[in-house]
């Protein structure tokens, strides 16, 4: 059998320094994931708040659908020009007719 060295002071040293390096790491590691939030990120500008709608024309035309008062009504508001500007303080307008 081949016999094992024994490590020399300089070899001893160099261990330990990697070994505190990969603890020092591995601390900071958990640190920083325990830490860590992401924000969302705004694919618009228009947005406001991480809960806030976009004010634009899409949102007329969800707000349409969701009263569910029929295709008509929700045709009338897409092809109308409801949040083009980027502005929502207009109202959804009343349904024509019956």
């Amino acid at each position: 059998m081949v016999a094992l060295r024994r490590l020399t002071p300089a070899m001893t040293i160099l261990a330990a320094i990697v070994a505190l390096l990969v603890l020092a790491d591995v601390v900071f590691a958990i640190k920083l994931a325990a830490t860590h939030s992401t924000p969302p990120v705004a694919s618009s500008s228009q947005k406001t708040a991480a809960n806030a709608h976009p004010c634009n024309h899409g949102y007329y035309v969800s707000q349409a659908a969701h009263a569910k008062k029929g295709g008509k009504y929700v045709s009338g508001v897409a092809q109308s020009n409801l949040g083009k500007a980027g502005s929502c303080s207009a109202p959804l307008p009343k349904p024509s007719g019956g």
